[in-house]
């Protein structure tokens, strides 16, 4: 259900904003700099920015093209969030009932990914209408004024300055608490991705995946453990803010659930152990080299007009042929090395993108859940303070319909969540 906007290369900018941009590329050429450029206005207008790489089928190179776009796309600080994908195999696999083939053409991944991201768009501007009406009730709830006059002589219940305030604390505070918990998170997140692209680089992942693959996962966890200790420690100073404004005892916060399994979600990966080129082409590569080696021991002395032994030039010629072999395989080795770690370096930062999208989730919801119950103490706190200071036997028509607004509010709070 996702509403989707075309924009031609050159178009700098969107109409209105909208939830996700999905910025499509063929592997026929790197990203020009007008493009990247393009991405950089585009982000702007959209909190969220996806990189689709199309045509996988048609161009056997796609994975190199892929890894270049995306040094391009993080040295501009534009989100590296992609996928590649095949139309035609896609429809390929349609028209064989091939589900294999349609998951490998990367399409369902792409309309899943994009279904999730409509589905909370709607789910958050369900809640944000629901958590508007509940602030303008309390508002009206706190600025009506009793049905029956109170004598002059009577007291301000306590609190009762606050009450026009405690809202507006606590849409502040959480606003607050929310950006400075996403901003936490992603700091974390890109410093663990930093700390293991080093460490892939010193060593071979051939041989240390495995490690290196836990350590990621419990750093990640760790990381997770530490921005909901933060969440905790934010929501709390809010809590006595609006208890100051609000009056009586301190209101006590909820506290944000565990955090869940964030990984449980992601598809499974094959690990970095690289393909090397087949045994024909490496045999080939070794001849050559030592032919190469043969032919400059044999050809050079007589260029130059020198006459050597026949020993003295065999045992040259085989030298320089173990030495030129010798040289083509050390190559062949280092670029074997060179592609496992790039590999890993996609697969580290496959896992810590799928990390943060859950953990950012965890982390809205966990907010959400603490704002919601927070209000709904401080309103039934001011309630109650009115209530004793000026009772009121029946309660007036607008309390009752501000009670069933307030009532059908929590109801679409709930289904949203």
């Amino acid at each position: 259900p996702p509403r989707i906007t075309i924009a031609e290369t050159g178009d700098t900018g969107l109409a209105e904003a909208v939830d996700v941009v999905v910025f499509i590329a063929t592997p026929e050429q790197l990203l020009s700099s007008a493009e990247v450029d393009q991405l950089s206005a585009l982000r702007h207008r959209s909190p969220t920015v996806v990189f689709a790489l199309t045509e996988t089928d048609r161009h056997p190179d796609w994975p190199d093209v892929l890894r270049a776009d995306l040094e391009l796309l993080r040295s501009a600080d534009v989100s590296d969030t992609h996928f590649a994908v095949s139309v035609d195999q896609h429809a390929r696999a349609l028209s064989e009932d091939d589900p294999a083939l349609a998951e490998t053409s990367g399409i369902p991944a792409l309309a899943a990914w994009l279904l999730d991201l409509a589905e909370q768009a709607e789910l958050s501007a369900a809640r944000a209408v629901a958590e508007h009406v509940l602030d303008a009730v309390v508002e009206m709830e706190a600025t009506s004024p009793p049905r029956l006059r109170r004598p002059a002589h009577a007291e301000a219940a306590p609190g009762s300055a606050g009450r026009g305030r405690w809202s507006q604390v606590l849409g502040d505070g959480f606003g607050a608490v929310s950006s400075d918990v996403d901003f936490d998170l992603r700091s974390r997140v890109r410093t663990v991705v930093a700390e293991a692209e080093r460490a892939i680089d010193e060593g071979d992942p051939a041989r240390d995946w495995d490690a290196m693959h836990t350590w990621l996962r419990e750093r990640l966890d760790y990381e997770g453990r530490q921005t909901r200790a933060l969440l905790t420690s934010r929501t709390a100073e809010v809590a006595a803010a609006v208890s100051a404004e609000v009056g009586g005892p301190a209101l006590r916060p909820v506290d944000p659930p565990a955090v869940p399994d964030l990984f449980g979600k992601l598809p499974p990966r094959e690990p970095p152990a690289g393909k090397g080129r087949p045994l024909a082409a490496r045999g080939r590569t070794l001849v050559t080299s030592g032919y190469g080696g043969l032919m400059m021991a044999l050809v050079l002395p007589r260029f130059a007009g020198i006459h050597l032994p026949i020993g003295i030039v065999v045992g040259a010629a085989l030298f320089a042929a173990l030495l030129m072999g010798g040289a083509a395989m050390s190559g062949e080795r280092k670029r074997q090395l060179d592609a496992r770690r790039s590999r890993a370096k996609s697969l580290v930062r496959h896992c810590a993108d799928g990390f943060l999208l859950g953990a950012s989730k965890y982390t809205r919801d966990a907010v959400r859940t603490a704002q919601q119950h927070l209000r709904d103490e401080s309103a039934a706190r001011t309630a109650d303070l009115r209530r004793a200071a000026s009772p009121e036997p029946d309660p007036p028509r607008a309390t009752t319909e501000l009670a069933t607004l307030r009532r059908h509010a929590l109801t679409l709070l709930t289904r949203s969540a």
